[in-house]
């Protein structure tokens, strides 16, 4: 048995040393590796009596999980859907196993996977930017959004996938927070934002200012110093977008389309409703408004799992947003609240915002002894937060991809809550 659970050990080891390239090669490296770690997660807690449900966090996110299940076979969109639904608990196998693996590793492992982890983020980064300089990345990839010979996304190694900006914010940003305390974490961070904007990745750079803020907001300096260091950051930022012609065009461009009157609007008629037009008719806003008819058609339970790509083509044609040079049919909506809306209704927004709000309460009312793993887990829940934050354009939540970061975030949550002793009288 020893020897069983050695083994285990090692390969998981394996697996999360491996991870960030299994992130870059995609969705089947990705579903492979799950599966090896769900099924050491399942001997390890039958051998060693890892209880998964042992923090309520998994309790809350099972019940949800479950909830899907159950709402995706009382609606049977169809069978497929429904063995997908039951595959979200793997997510929660996931996360226990690198929490069992991150407290069991030796320092030596600990320094190996720093290194690594290190490396690949220096190497997409130069890759990105490689690509951007000349067009192309070092493997032959080219940049996105093209039009004229002017792109506007860069993805680096991910080749057509357009996710570079999410993986420096949320692997890169939960790797150097593992690693990295003090005035290292304040040049890397701002590293990091600036190859985020280079992606042209805004829907990520939301999630980035979110976790420096909250970062600058819990750092142990005077207030004054934090000011600084906002408006400082602040500017440094504004100047990136400025300098870079395809950042420019992403951010400010993208934000005068949509809060500017068109050319054919009167030029002194500007007002909130141009503005709401204007949101209505951009490829966003005709996702919106087809997930928002079909939480109103059932408010209730929702669609179910996965059902928006399924069904969006006859909601399309009652909210009219099949017309234009946007459609208003998707793979998902492109926003996490509308998404839980239309797919598992009040029921299912009720059920998640429970989970929300519990680790919400977590990081507002836990009192540490330790500063430094105060901070690594309040930002590590921040960032798992931010995949639901409903003000900005997301992926699809429980995508193998988008999924998996998630719960990877999700797993060095636990395992800084894991590690800290804590006194709380809240809880």
């Amino acid at each position: 048995m020893l020897t069983e659970i050695n083994l285990i050990k090692k390969i998981n080891f394996l697996i999360l040393l491996s991870f960030p390239l299994f992130i870059i090669l995609g969705n089947g490296f990705i579903n492979l590796s799950i599966i090896i770690i769900t099924l050491s997660c399942i001997i390890l807690s039958i051998k060693k009596k890892i209880y998964l449900f042992s923090k309520t966090e998994n309790i809350l996110i099972g019940v949800f999980f479950l909830y899907v299940s159950l709402n995706s076979l009382f609606n049977f969109t169809n069978i497929e859907n429904f063995l997908k639904s039951l595959g979200l608990f793997r997510y929660i196998f996931f996360s226990a196993a690198i929490v069992y693996t991150l407290n069991n590793i030796s320092l030596n492992q600990l320094k190996k996977i720093k290194f690594f982890y290190l490396l690949v983020i220096i190497f997409v980064i130069l890759d990105v930017i490689f690509q951007y300089l000349t067009g192309s990345d070092i493997f032959g990839f080219k940049p996105g959004m093209c039009e004229n010979g002017n792109c506007l996304r860069f993805q680096g190694p991910f080749g057509d996938e357009l996710i570079a900006g999410s993986f420096f914010a949320y692997f890169g940003l939960i790797a150097i927070l593992l690693f990295f305390t003090k005035w290292k974490l304040n040049l890397l961070f701002l590293t990091l934002g600036i190859v985020i904007v280079l992606t042209g990745d805004r829907s990520p750079f939301i999630s980035f200012l979110i976790f420096l803020f909250i970062y600058i907001l819990i750092s142990d300096q005077k207030i004054f110093n934090k000011f600084l260091l906002i408006f400082f950051t602040t500017l440094i930022f504004f100047l990136v977008i400025n300098i870079l012609s395809s950042s420019k065009a992403r951010y400010f461009k993208f934000s005068q389309e949509i809060l500017i009157i068109k050319e054919s609007q009167a030029k002194n008629d500007f007002n909130l409703k141009n503005v709401y037009e204007n949101i209505k008719q951009s490829p966003w806003g005709k996702h919106y408004q087809v997930a928002w008819a079909m939480f109103l058609d059932k408010p209730i339970s929702g669609h179910g799992y996965n059902s928006f790509p399924i069904k969006c083509k006859k909601f399309e044609e009652i909210t009219k947003t099949n017309l234009g040079d946007f459609r208003g049919c998707s793979s998902h909506p492109h926003n996490a609240l509308l998404e839980i809306l239309a797919e598992q209704g009040l029921i299912g927004l009720m059920i998640l915002s429970i989970f929300i709000f519990y680790i919400l309460k977590k990081i507002f009312f836990l009192k540490f002894y330790n500063k430094d793993i105060r901070i690594k887990f309040i930002l590590s829940g921040v960032l798992f937060l931010t995949f639901y934050f409903p003000f900005k354009p997301t992926g699809s939540l429980f995508s193998t991809w988008l999924g998996t970061l998630t719960f990877f975030v999700y797993s060095f949550y636990l395992f800084f809550l894991n590690k800290t002793k804590y006194k709380s009288d809240n809880l």
